[in-house]
């Protein structure tokens, strides 16, 4: 077996349903794809399978007696992976498996690599468009490989000072050889994954084990965000909290998203997001002994972007109020100067308003994709303008960035 795609879901079978049947109409015959099923009713994806899917490629894990959290539902998924090199993908996703042939033509010609990763569409299924929603794809098809420097400043660092840190490379939308998974799991507390931002703890980990990396500009996924996802928390303060106080409850005993000396909570109006991903590459850095000198100035200079993407002026304000709070408790207040926003800020008019191609991204009014309703039939559509898969997997070229 060469590809392994799991699927961990959490009662969100409507849209697993969806995600598996479009995976299943791939002729691809070389990749499996694990369901692991941690929701309250089993029997929803259990019937599915055992009376509508009849497909081999495909095997489902049922719920545990008790609910799992979320890092030890995808942790149960490894040891079933028979590919020699594994994804991860939302239930409300999309996943292309003609990326194998992408991953096969890389192998070829990149001596050691164990991580594979591409470039994804951006698509909200029409139950979550509370809101003026822009779709995105990615039109560019360059392979590059990235200087690994680069990358761990991006990442431990946030050196770009935008509002997050460009990870990239990992196994969720990514694809990492299970040998790597495996020394993974040798060197870091004999799990595969361990802290409760379960994405950014891998990618972390990838990125500082990995022999070789690489980078496909063509897309070959699509991050989904129905109305019950994490994404689409970030157009209702509601939801959002809605949706930490579940992790959080869910998330089991002896775990936590933030360190003490990190006061930067996820449960803040608002900031669910930026507080998860910075907490966990503090943690990691601080626990593995890895060099992040310049994280707390670059942080600063990252949480204002935070606050200037605000829809609202009082979305702006609680964001403010919650990151001053932090910023005056972290290491003494001493790097509370640098986070200094404009005390005035007014929403640009035409936030999700503008389509079009802007930094090799092509914009795309969901309102108008009235034909269009899953992740997969985006694809499909958004597949019309970009580079073919057979064109991109049989070149030859190799760019560094």
């Amino acid at each position: 077996m060469y590809f392994t795609i799991c699927i961990p879901t959490r009662n969100r079978q409507r849209y697993c349903i969806e995600a598996i049947k479009a995976i299943a109409e791939s002729e691809e015959t070389d990749f499996e794809v694990i369901v692991a099923d941690n929701s309250d009713d089993a029997t929803i994806l259990d019937d599915y399978f055992r009376t509508q899917l009849n497909d081999s490629r495909f095997r489902l894990l049922p719920p545990e007696s008790t609910v799992l959290s979320m890092v030890d539902n995808w942790e149960r998924t490894m040891p079933e992976v028979g590919g020699r090199w594994v994804s991860v993908i939302g239930d409300d996703d999309h996943i292309d498996p003609g990326v194998l042939q992408l991953i096969r033509r890389y192998e070829r010609e990149q001596a050691n690599l164990e991580v594979v990763s591409w470039a994804r569409m951006n698509y909200n299924w029409p139950d979550n468009r509370a809101i003026q929603t822009l779709a995105a794809v990615p039109v560019g098809h360059s392979t590059h490989i990235p200087d690994r420097k680069t990358v761990s400043n991006q990442l431990y660092r946030w050196s770009q000072r935008e509002k997050r840190p460009a990870g990239g490379f990992g196994i969720y939308h990514g694809a990492v050889r299970r040998s790597l998974m495996e020394r993974i799991k040798r060197k870091y507390s004999d799990r595969y994954f361990e802290h409760p931002t379960v994405d950014f703890d891998n990618t972390c980990k990838v990125v500082t084990e990995a022999k070789a990396m690489i980078f496909c500009q063509r897309p070959f996924s699509v991050l989904g965000a129905c109305v019950a996802s994490n994404s689409a928390s970030t157009q209702s303060f509601e939801a959002m909290q809605k949706l930490v106080d579940d992790f959080y409850r869910e998330m089991g005993s002896g775990q936590q998203i933030q360190d003490d000396d990190f006061p930067f909570s996820p449960k803040l109006p608002g900031l669910a997001i930026i507080s998860s991903i910075a907490a966990t590459t503090w943690w990691f850095c601080r626990k593995y002994g890895v060099d992040n000198d310049g994280f707390q100035e670059n942080f600063a200079h990252s949480a204002i972007q935070e606050c200037l993407t605000s829809r609202t002026a009082e979305e702006y304000r609680l964001k403010v109020q919650g990151l001053r709070i932090g910023f005056e408790a972290f290491e003494g207040g001493k790097w509370a100067a640098l986070f200094d926003p404009p005390e005035e800020f007014t929403p640009p008019v035409s936030q999700n308003q503008l389509c079009g191609v802007f930094k090799n991204n092509m914009y795309i009014r969901e309102s108008g994709l009235e034909k269009i309703v899953t992740p997969a039939e985006f694809y499909h559509f958004a597949e019309s303008f970009l580079m073919p898969v057979k064109h991109v997997v049989s070149a030859r070229e190799v760019f560094a960035a």
